[in-house]
């Protein structure tokens, strides 16, 4: 099945986790990397893409005040920086989602984000019919995800994760479609770390 991008919410021994992949098939030509401690992007391999589609370069994982913020689109910065002023997680992310909308390009594409803060997990999604955004308090080794296609209402999936690392090279190995790269946040005892995973 092919879903398109996806994110992830989890809690596996005692920590939240959150994971993101690109799944492409008009883009496979990208990478996750980590610009600092705090951000994680999708980049293009041949910036000549950036001609084809403006959505394809984006940061998908911003940490900020105790929160980690993962998405599919340029929403990441909004919905951290509405975190950082002091928004509750989910208003943060209906806002954000309601003031960009839904993707302008052939398909329509959904925006979706996944927020972990103060022991809560978030999801969200805006589709060209209406946006939905969700709390999720976790239960042990509890995971919910939410993808672009396919998936667009909120699922629950079977995954467990013990480091960003681990976490991003989970949701690169899931069995849907077409993986390109993935991303992945921790909870850690000082707040979140983030990692990426680029395939083996």
């Amino acid at each position: 099945m092919y879903v398109g991008r996806f994110v992830c919410v989890g809690k596996t021994n005692g920590k939240l986790w959150a994971g993101y992949r690109v799944s492409s098939r008009s883009f496979p030509n990208r990478y996750a990397v980590k610009l600092s401690d705090s951000t994680v992007a999708i980049m293009p391999k041949d910036v000549k893409d950036l001609e084809k589609s403006p959505y394809i370069s984006y940061n998908c994982i911003r940490l900020a005040d105790g929160a980690a913020v993962v998405s599919n689109g340029s929403h990441t910065d909004p919905i951290a920086e509405k975190i950082a002023r002091g928004y509750p997680a989910r208003d943060a992310i209906a806002l954000s989602l309601l003031a960009m909308d839904y993707e302008k390009d052939s398909l329509n594409t959904p925006r979706i984000a996944a927020v972990l803060s103060n022991d809560m997990a978030y999801l969200g999604i805006v589709t060209k019919d209406g946006i939905n955004v969700s709390d999720f308090p976790l239960m042990e080794n509890e995971c919910y995800m939410v993808a672009t296609y396919e998936k667009t209402a909120f699922s629950r999936l079977t995954v467990e994760a013990d480091s960003a690392k681990d976490a991003a090279k989970k949701m690169f190995d899931l069995t849907f479609e077409k993986p390109v790269c993935s991303a992945g946040a921790f909870q850690t005892d000082g707040g979140f770390e983030a990692d990426v995973f680029n395939g083996p």
